[in-house]
């Protein structure tokens, strides 16, 4: 007989902080926007839980004809389908934007092709961020968004895991060639 007297100890647990909340003052950011402030350039709402969908599509409708916030982000604030149209509507004819994070939302396939399709007349924003939204897509919306990326030669990051291979690899190869598009231009910038 054999007896095995080794010891198990246990790994030290290694403690996870709290995030702190977001700082950000939603009603000063958004009479920021409303006035045009050129000091404010980048609004992040992410992780505000509490902010009314009026409230949010205000900010869309600030974002019209504000010429100043190059970023916006409301990343994890509760946001839906009419305020995803509140923002492809500001989309169409916003000429500042370049990044929109509206990541980890409740905004179904509806709101995503709203945004797309507005998506399809804005050539001012470089970055959007769609994933991880409460509701899965679909192959339809999926190959909405490939096409418009094939045609959009200004995005040049796409926030989105698609579940499908083939607009998978049709965005892969848009967002390369938008990207060896903006180095080109950029190279050639340079040497005039």
């Amino acid at each position: 007989k054999t007896c095995v007297l080794d010891v198990v100890k246990g790994e030290k647990v290694k403690p996870v902080f709290e995030e702190p909340p977001n700082p950000t003052n939603v009603e000063v950011s958004l009479q920021q926007m409303k006035a045009n402030d050129p000091s404010l350039q980048e609004v992040n709402l992410n992780n505000i839980k509490n902010i009314p969908i009026p409230t949010l599509k205000e900010f869309a409708k600030a974002l019209e004809t504000n010429t100043h916030v190059k970023k916006f982000s409301l990343a994890a604030t509760r946001s839906n389908d009419p305020v995803a149209i509140a923002f492809a509507d500001m989309l169409k004819v916003n000429k500042t934007l370049k990044s929109l994070n509206i990541e980890s939302n409740f905004i179904t396939g509806t709101g995503i092709l709203a945004l797309v399709e507005a998506l399809k007349e804005n050539d001012t924003l470089t970055e959007i961020k769609i994933d991880n939204q409460r509701q899965q897509l679909g192959t339809a919306v999926e190959m909405e968004i490939a096409q418009m990326l094939e045609e959009n030669s200004r995005i040049l990051k796409f926030g989105y895991q698609f579940t499908k291979q083939g607009p998978r690899t049709r965005v892969a190869a848009a967002i390369t060639k938008n990207n060896d598009l903006g180095n080109a231009a950029i190279i050639c910038a340079v040497s005039n």
